[in-house]
């Protein structure tokens, strides 16, 4: 029975991996709110999401024929991955994809951009000017070289960053209990100027930025988050910001993003973002750029068709009994 597959990155997925997916099945291309997701659904066999729907036990139970998911992601933290395996379906990722990864490199570029932004207030300069302003001394931000670099997480983004902030001249320090040559976790809050946030969301990292972390901040730290809302407690960096505790937060994500849309956005740091040019925000765009996005959308597209085609031959085999002798 062919595949049908609903492609919920829509219009955006990259036209050179449309071919492979269309060869494995009849393909639909839809942009889908939540609601409009569980009751599309229940039609397909293959579902690819990116970061912008959870796939949660409702999806899954209405998802009577689906056989896989599929992310063009590292992270799954959408994805209710338990459930989807309990329930006899396949979830792929990027996810321990090494070798391919170390190509990739969008996100780490911009923790930079993030951090250079933060540093130099170039968001609210480049507002002053639609203003019909030219008030440099307004804008005196701070050189990075000489200063500190923290990165918490040293696998594949951690590093590149890290060697970005060596080309700017920065020390650079960093905390992963699997490398070799870190510190604490509380040393690297005590002496970084900049701390950079670099680790994939799990039961060990949730919250692990929280208000004990904020008191051993320099109240001069930057911190810059591209990796997940949940790794901070963003009430905690609130408070450490109105205090003056915490000089900077720029981060590409939000604890609640998944379920953010313009009438329902709730976030106070956004509230604080709109009146104070010391934080900033973007929607999680880490891994998209179009390099990255041909890229990603790819590589995940040939898995699925490798996963599909050995699912298929598995189910092909005859039945064989076997006699007793």
């Amino acid at each position: 029975m062919p595949h049908r597959i609903l492609n919920t990155i829509g219009d955006t997925f990259a036209q050179s991996a449309r071919s492979i997916l269309e060869s494995i099945g009849e393909t639909e291309y839809a942009t889908l709110t939540q609601e409009k997701l569980v009751v599309k659904v229940p039609a397909v066999s293959i579902l690819i999401v990116g970061l912008g729907l959870r796939v949660d036990k409702q999806v899954i139970d209405a998802g009577k024929c689906l056989t896989i998911i599929a992310t063009p992601t590292t992270g799954i933290d959408h994805i209710d991955s338990a459930y989807a395996r309990k329930k006899g379906i396949t979830v792929l990722s990027l996810r321990g994809e090494t070798a391919f990864l170390k190509r990739i490199t969008a996100t780490a570029e911009l923790a930079l951009g993030l951090l250079l932004a933060l540093v130099r207030k170039i968001p609210a300069a480049h507002t002053s000017v639609l203003r019909n302003e030219w008030n440099r001394s307004a804008f005196c931000g701070h050189s990075l070289a000489g200063k500190t670099l923290g990165i918490v997480g040293f696998g594949r983004l951690g590093s590149m960053m890290g060697k970005y902030g060596k080309a700017l001249g920065m020390n650079v320090i960093f905390t992963d209990p699997k490398k070799k040559g870190g510190v604490p976790l509380t040393r690297l809050l005590k002496t970084a100027d900049v701390i950079s946030i670099h680790v994939p969301l799990t039961e060990k990292t949730e919250r692990m930025i929280g208000a004990k972390e904020m008191k051993c901040l320099k109240p001069s730290a930057l911190l810059i988050n591209t990796a997940r809302g949940n790794i901070v407690d963003e009430g905690a960096i609130l408070a450490a910001l109105k205090s003056y505790h915490l000089t900077g937060y720029a981060a590409d994500v939000l604890a609640d993003e998944l379920s953010f849309t313009p009438t329902k956005a709730r976030s106070a740091l956004i509230d604080f973002a709109r009146t104070h040019d010391n934080v900033i925000i973007t929607p999680h765009i880490g891994g998209t750029t179009v390099e990255a996005r041909r890229a990603t959308d790819m590589f995940i597209a040939e898995k699925l068709q490798r996963v599909s085609r050995y699912r298929c031959a598995r189910l092909s085999r005859p039945y064989r009994l076997h006699s007793s002798r």
